[in-house]
């Protein structure tokens, strides 16, 4: 099996017969191929719920997530293909959350800022208000304001 693992874990007695039955540890993307109905980000926690055994050392596959006990792994892929696993609705790859999620949006329109895209913009307006003060403060206007009003 690809996901089969050894070293890194404390085998007891129990643990070497598991070995030898071909049973081993799975990475999260072999857990994703035999829960298909299962959305990948609910993987954990519809593990947690149904009590498959999880390890602590290290994934070899570099991921950080834990590694999940073969067997466990099976058994909950038969419950949920009977319809008996503890899963929520939207944990569910055919669910209307999942069908949401894969469906784009409209585009989401942001607030506008000091971003570059503005930068034309704000230099128009700096000019504009340069020019506006530089003919309040002109020697015919005094540098009064009541001058420019008349």
């Amino acid at each position: 099996m690809i996901g089969e693992r050894g070293g890194g874990f404390r085998m007891g007695a129990g643990d070497e017969q598991v070995q030898q039955d071909g049973e081993g540890w799975l990475t999260k993307a072999e857990v994703r191929e035999m829960w298909p109905q299962i959305r990948p980000i609910s993987i954990t926690a519809v593990a947690r719920a149904n009590s498959v055994r999880t390890s602590t050392a290290p994934s070899p596959d570099l991921t950080g997530e834990p590694a999940y006990h073969a067997a466990d792994v099976r058994r909950v892929a038969a419950r949920i293909a009977r319809g008996e696993a503890d899963v929520a609705p939207w944990q569910r790859a055919d669910s209307d959350a999942a069908r949401d999620d894969a469906a784009p949006g409209p585009p989401v329109r942001h607030a506008a800022g000091w971003g570059p895209e503005n930068v034309p913009g704000l230099i128009l307006l700096a000019i504009i208000v340069g020019l506006m003060l530089w003919g309040l403060t002109s020697p015919g206007h005094h540098g009064t304001v009541t001058g420019f009003v008349r």
